[in-house]
């Protein structure tokens, strides 16, 4: 019988590169004044922002687009500068919130009988999930894609998103709507992973003093349910797959702890060993 130590897999992930970059969109309102998002989607942009910001990532590693200069042309041209940054080592971030306008019929001819369109300021030049999964997969690289709208899930139908070197995380289900908490001026999915799970540093699970994209991205996860469990369209869960199975981290991530001397145990706590996942000795 193989018995393998319990814990997981080693370090892996972004690495500590300089070479960074992030697109952050938020659509509060559409052209002509309708609002797409009330307060969370120019609210979420900035908890995206000052997160990076707080992980070390300068200006000009970041890119901004909210109100007016959220445009469709705006957000396509964002996501060819991602590219055109990035190298085989290199992590880049792709964040969305604002409306998801959702339609049956193959819309985008790419085979989902669902489809899922990001809508920007202008609302006219909406960008398909086909389109979003086929202009992300050029970024090389590492890529954390953040979607903050109602059926976020489905822009990584098929697992366009999703890969070791590509993390996706999103509000809601494809059936689920997302919501807004109007006093923090945020979402609640982007409110908990960003502002409180990031920013004042309650995802810290295992009290590192640093905290992953998944250590915020669960505390979201738990967090969500709750605060939405009285919604008349229903409960809200986030969604998140990919990755290598490993914490990925906005900035370097904390040494790993020293290793004991050869047929030394860690003092006072015996050895765990795993036969399979969930049954360990």
């Amino acid at each position: 019988m193989l018995l393998v130590l319990a814990g997981g897999p080693a370090s892996a992930g972004p690495p500590a590169s300089s070479q960074r970059s992030a697109l952050i969109v938020g659509v509060s309102v559409h052209k002509g004044g309708r609002p797409a998002s009330p307060v969370g989607g120019a609210g979420d942009a900035t908890a995206m922002s000052e997160a990076l910001r707080r992980a070390g990532w300068s200006g000009d590693q970041v890119r901004v687009l909210t109100g007016t200069a959220a445009t469709g042309a705006a957000i396509r041209a964002g996501i060819q500068w991602l590219a055109g940054r990035a190298g085989p080592d290199s992590f880049s971030v792709f964040h969305y919130s604002g409306h998801v306008y959702q339609r049956t019929g193959d819309l985008d001819r790419d085979g989902e009988d669902k489809d899922e369109f990001l809508v920007p300021w202008d609302a006219t030049s909406i960008i398909s999930d086909r389109e979003l999964g086929e202009s992300l997969g050029a970024v090389p690289g590492w890529l954390w894609t953040n979607i903050s709208g109602c059926e976020a899930a489905g822009f990584n139908e098929g697992g366009r998103l999703e890969g070791p070197k590509r993390l996706f995380t999103g509000s809601s289900l494809e059936h689920e709507k997302s919501y807004e908490r109007p006093d923090w001026r945020r979402s609640v999915y982007t409110g908990l992973l960003a502002q409180e799970g990031m920013i004042n540093g309650q995802g810290d699970a295992n009290g590192n003093g640093v905290v992953s994209i998944q250590e915020a991205f669960r505390y979201a996860e738990r967090g969500t349910p709750v605060m939405t469990a009285g919604q008349r369209k229903g409960v809200q869960h986030p969604y998140m797959a990919g990755g290598d199975n490993t914490e990925w981290f906005l900035k370097s991530p904390p040494p790993p702890p020293a290793s004991p001397p050869p047929g030394v145990g860690a003092p006072g706590r015996p050895q765990r060993l795993c036969i399979l996942q969930g049954i360990c000795l």
